[in-house]
């Protein structure tokens, strides 16, 4: 799979905007991940052209379609990319993952939301695991993780909650984590999933910040301006958490999309 040109000026372009602080020979982790898009419009790629091949970029999604894609990419260029064919929760334990009718719309059975087409009827077994176990099991050295960005569709808050390790032993780490969907999704014990992980990050040192997608200035460049998708504005769209601690201050343009 090869990117046309506008797309790889788009990857880096978005990559300096979403992951700004992390550096060449550095780690970056992706929770959830979707190649069903053949234009390689992926974070997993826009993470490494930020850290290059000194330094690592650990890619975690069950979903066996986003592995057999990416891996062809990987083997094609030689990308120090490292899969992990797992899905991320707050213990270890297998579950159901239903798969959706594109892959980044793919949730564990676990996970609440309100009926839609776009799920399907296909039920796959996976293995659950703590972000903390897969990073212990990569023996990855904890001073160079930078940037971990989560994005698994409802399972947000969970996975933060199977990582005390990694924020306990990494002293300047920025976090991205999707949440304040408006449906059920959403909503974790009569609470936004979003109140409660910013609750969760604060009170373990972390500086965060809560907005809408359709409030970022990227976001309406591309799809206002670019692509043309008028239609998303004036609507309540799903947001993004954005976290520092230590020397990983947020970045005035850092944005989401």
């Amino acid at each position: 799979m090869k990117e046309s040109l506008s797309v790889r000026i788009f990857n880096k372009i978005d990559g300096a905007l979403k992951f700004p602080n992390l550096r060449k020979g550095e780690v970056g982790i992706q929770v959830g991940f979707d190649l069903s898009s053949k234009k390689l419009i992926t974070d997993v790629l826009k993470m490494h052209y930020r850290v290059k091949n000194s330094g690592m970029v650990i890619a975690i999604d069950p979903d066996p379609y986003n592995h057999r894609m990416l891996e062809s990419v990987i083997e094609e260029r030689k990308l120090n990319i490292q899969l992990v064919q797992k899905a991320t929760f707050s213990d270890q334990t297998t579950g159901k993952l239903t798969l959706g009718t594109r892959a980044s719309y793919n949730k564990i059975d676990s996970i609440q939301t309100n009926s839609s087409p776009i799920y399907t009827d296909e039920k796959i077994e996976v293995e659950l695991d703590t972000l903390d176990n897969i990073v212990r099991d990569l023996k990855l050295d904890y001073s160079k993780i930078a940037h971990i960005s989560i994005t698994n569709n409802g399972a947000e808050y969970e996975t933060i909650k199977g990582m005390e390790e990694i924020i306990n032993h990494c002293n300047n780490l920025n976090l991205t984590i999707a949440s304040g969907r408006t449906t059920k999704m959403g909503e974790k014990n009569g609470k936004r999933d979003y109140e409660l992980i910013l609750e969760f990050l604060s009170e373990r040192g972390f500086k965060c910040k809560f907005f809408r997608i359709n409030e970022s200035f990227w976001w309406g460049v591309v799809n206002y301006l670019i692509i043309k998708r008028k239609w998303i504005f004036g609507k309540k769209r799903y947001g993004v958490i954005m976290a520092s601690k230590g020397n990983r201050n947020l970045k005035f343009y850092q944005t989401f999309s």
